[in-house]
């Protein structure tokens, strides 16, 4: 349905002044897991004791610029490899998150296959048609939707999935649909969005349309206002984002309401707040912290379809340390408030040239949490790795 749309449009570069441009990059991993002990026992089962992953994966995208229009596209592959795929075990999906490379997918130009112990992804995350006016801007396609300062937990966008403390790098997911955007003046912006709808017969993979609308008010040089309302995946919700800017610090928090199922499926209302705090304290030294509430839904679909980390109140700590003009230390907290359960992320990262750089990573469960209901946490890995990735 896309594809045709945008071979037709091919004819037209002819008549124009063409501009374009392309960029990708490239990341090998490769780490060593041990299992969290709790995961072997029931109802996980999930019994292996220690193993290796290793992925490749990559992003190759450009742009054709024609006047007052561009078309935009991005492919993202990836192939990895572990014993761990032959038994389905669950620890692969916190390695690959986020598990939807299209979070809201129509067109299907996407292609994933498990055999024996490597899985291959093949997804065209981005592809859509853009039309630049003097007030407003239309796009078609399936598009990035970035917005949000939330690294750890971003509630406001449920379009892309914040991968703060995965160790997927440069990814963002796709979303199929129509956005308009209206610039009313010079410190206001509206977006409008009507994204994917496919409940057919037959269709795999079934989604729910989404009508949404995301503004931005930029009060002042230091105050910017965000608001969010609408309905997507069968909840109504309303929300907003406040950012402060300091000369060297930024004070930000996030609110959203979703409504119960609108479909009378069984469900319950949920609240997400989000307060943060960000800072360059010195030439070398930059912290950030993120705390928050969320409430539990008390029917979740699988532990890892929405959160990385589910739990209700946490607060994080990101400290980046610059050693040397070349080498940067990376340091995140996370700790599970209500069960005490505590996630540390480390990376040394060395920058190599001005394109390619290594890493050293690790992601460990310090602290061990209370609750027995909070399922994912027991899922939780200890891992060490490394990786190397270039940019072009």
């Amino acid at each position: 349905m896309l594809l045709p749309f945008l071979i037709l449009l091919i004819p037209c570069l002819a008549w124009s002044e063409v501009k374009t441009e392309f960029n990708g990059n490239v990341e090998v991993q490769s780490r060593h897991s041990w299992n969290n002990p709790e995961a072997k026992a029931a109802p996980l089962n999930q019994d292996w004791k220690e193993e290796n992953f290793s992925q490749v994966f990559g992003n190759i995208g450009g742009k054709v610029e024609l006047n007052n229009s561009r078309i935009e596209a991005n492919w993202f592959g990836r192939a990895a490899y572990s014993p761990l795929y032959q038994n389905d075990y669950l620890a692969t999906q916190i390695y690959t998150f986020p598990n939807k490379l299209v979070a809201r997918d129509v067109f299907k130009l996407q292609y994933r296959r498990v055999d024996g112990d490597h899985q291959t992804d093949s997804t065209i995350n981005k592809l859509f048609y853009e039309m630049d006016f003097d007030d407003n801007r239309f796009v078609f396609g399936r598009m990035f939707i970035n917005y949000g300062l939330g690294e750890v937990f971003n509630p406001m966008n449920p379009f892309n999935q914040p991968t703060g403390l995965t160790s997927v790098n440069n990814f963002s997911q796709g979303n199929d649909g129509f956005r308009f955007t209206m610039f009313l003046n010079d410190y206001h912006t509206i977006n409008f969005f009507l994204l994917g709808d496919k409940s057919v017969e037959g269709y795999e993979g079934q989604i729910d349309r989404t009508l949404w609308v995301h503004g931005e008010y930029q009060v002042n040089d230091k105050l910017t206002l965000d608001y969010v309302i609408g309905e997507d995946q069968n909840r109504q919700k309303v929300g907003g984002q406040s950012s402060y800017q300091f000369e060297k610090a930024m004070v930000f928090g996030q609110l959203l309401y979703q409504t119960e199922l609108v479909n009378d499926e069984p469900s319950n209302n949920l609240w997400d707040v989000l307060l943060g705090y960000d800072q360059q304290v010195t030439n070398l030294y930059h912290i950030r912290v993120e705390s928050g509430y969320q409430k539990k839904n008390l029917f979740p679909n699988l532990a890892f379809s929405d959160r990385f980390l589910p739990s209700e109140y946490f607060v994080s700590l990101a400290n980046i340390y610059d050693i040397h003009p070349l080498v940067k230390l990376n340091g995140t907290l996370i700790n599970d408030i209500k069960t005490g359960f505590t996630y540390f992320v480390g990376k040394s990262t060395w920058s190599m040239s001005h394109n390619i750089e290594s890493e050293i990573f690790m992601y460990a469960p310090v602290g061990k949490g209370s609750s027995p209901d909070q399922l994912a946490q027991r899922l939780i890995t200890t891992d060490i790795g490394l990786a190397l990735r270039a940019f072009f």
